[in-house]
């Protein structure tokens, strides 16, 4: 495949030297043109969404493929879930905005929850960077507003009279949030982390309506946050572990969770020195004085079910334990294939985009290679947790989606082209209800894929 659109590599010369204004002008220009199909055509069709799930499909694990087949087919949106590739596969095959930044590549409301950052604080940010890299802003945009569609038929939200309208307010919330981050300074906009506090001070800001918003996200949250807050390596040791002759060692509970053989066991040994190499001297010196007590291969996610994904045991002479995860960085589905560049490590690339997409990371977040295969390192348990999204009900629903399209946009300020998209927004009053007309002709798109993926004609076969 040709190299020529690296989506890795970002061109700062012709950014770096013009003003926000500057920018914003640019931004309105290449809106001058486009017309309201540009942005909201979609024809949906009849296809073998097989065919176009195989070139990734053919790089996982095949055990475990019934078992993504078994998640994917629980319900539309768990299908959307597992089949980023196939939206990714009709947006390149549409017309586009022009203006590319760094995107979260699969930024739907499941892909939002709670993790604890290198501090100890109870963050909420967007939290799956597999499929991130450089591409139209827009991309990510309309992968939120199709889940939330999604969502809301889930919960027989009324689509036509609530929701719609309602998602339109949401595009205009993604601008006044760009809006808000380009008044802010540079550092600012850099350094603030997406603590709970600050959400609802942001919002507010962003709102106008600080007790509202306040109690209302207090609602959301509250089921949830002592949850996350407990998520950590002691919870995982508990949950996940047990003892023999007083040794700890993973639950096995096959297919989801399985002892790696021999071989696995030596490369992984080998990878996590390579891990340690690369990591920071202060992650370095800290785990230094761990030793690996066990290690099992365990099954993640619904899109992530199939690639080679590692929980690693590790405990110190005091006993203390520490359960990190290592997971497949697969290539991306580009142009109608497999992204591949000798030149990048997979691993590598996850790690770096999710250190400039989350307004803080993983402290032990971190990648290396093992012959063909990249691999991403980070904790496991570390304060994770998500909101339930099939127990909102509707004014929590429409916070919810708030939040998240809010986060999403405070993501992609951090590349010095988000200026043009507020310049491109501005342009046209009319861009909010194209891309949520977009959406809702999308939701038609995955439904009839979801009805052929699991069995309801010809194409719904085998996965």
């Amino acid at each position: 495949m040709s190299n020529k659109k690296l989506p890795y590599n970002f061109d700062f010369t012709d950014i770096s030297m013009k003003t926000p204004a500057e920018l914003i002008v640019e931004g309105n220009r290449l809106a001058i043109d486009t017309k309201f199909d540009d942005i909201a055509n979609y024809k949906v069709k009849q296809r073998d969404v097989l065919k176009i799930m195989k070139p990734k499909n053919d790089l996982l694990y095949k055990d475990l493929l019934e078992t993504k087949r078994k998640r994917m087919s629980k319900s539309p949106f768990s299908f959307f879930r597992g089949s980023v590739d196939i939206m990714n596969y009709d947006l390149n095959h549409y017309s586009n905005t022009g203006i590319k930044t760094l995107i979260g590549g699969d930024a739907h409301l499941g892909n939002f929850g709670y993790y604890g950052s290198s501090e100890g604080q109870l963050l909420f940010d967007m939290n799956d960077f597999d499929e991130s890299h450089i591409d139209y802003w827009e991309y990510d945009v309309k992968r939120l507003l199709v889940s939330a569609l999604l969502v809301a038929k889930q919960q027989d939200f009324k689509l036509k009279k609530k929701v719609e309208p309602f998602l339109e307010k949401t595009v205009k919330t993604y601008l006044k949030t760009l809006k808000y981050m380009s008044n802010l300074t540079a550092m600012e906009r850099f350094i603030t982390p997406n603590t709970l506090k600050n959400i609802s001070s942001s919002f507010s800001k962003i709102h106008e309506s600080k007790n509202t918003f306040d109690k209302s996200f207090k609602k959301i949250v509250s089921k949830t946050i002592d949850k996350a807050i407990n998520s950590n390596s002691d919870y995982a040791v508990k949950k996940y572990t047990t003892t023999i002759k007083g040794q700890k060692q993973f639950i096995e509970n096959d297919p989801v969770t399985v002892h790696v053989g021999n071989d696995d066991y030596e490369k992984l040994i080998k990878g996590y020195a390579k891990y340690l190499h690369h990591s920071s001297s202060d992650i370095k010196q800290f785990l230094l004085q761990f030793h690996i007590v066990d290690i099992v291969r365990h099954t993640v996610g619904v899109g992530s079910v199939g690639t080679l994904c590692y929980l690693i045991l590790l405990e110190n002479s005091s006993g203390d334990n520490l359960v990190l995860q290592v997971k497949q960085g697969l290539p991306l589905y580009q142009n109608d294939g497999i992204y591949i560049d000798d030149k990048h490590s997979t691993g590598e690339d996850i790690m770096n985009c999710q250190l400039i997409l989350q307004s803080a990371s993983d402290p032990f977040l971190g990648y290396f290679n093992i012959g063909n295969n990249s691999f991403y390192v980070r904790q496991f348990k570390d304060m994770k947790g998500s909101v339930k999204l099939k127990k909102l009900d509707y004014p929590a629903f429409c916070d919810y989606v708030n939040v998240c399209i809010s986060l999403l946009a405070r993501a992609h300020s951090q590349s010095p082209t988000f200026y043009k998209i507020i310049g491109y927004l501005e342009s046209k009053d009319w861009i909010p209800e194209a891309l949520v007309k977009y959406s809702t002709r999308y939701v038609k798109q995955v439904e009839l894929d979801f009805k052929s993926f699991t069995g309801g004609d010809k194409h719904g076969n085998k996965i």
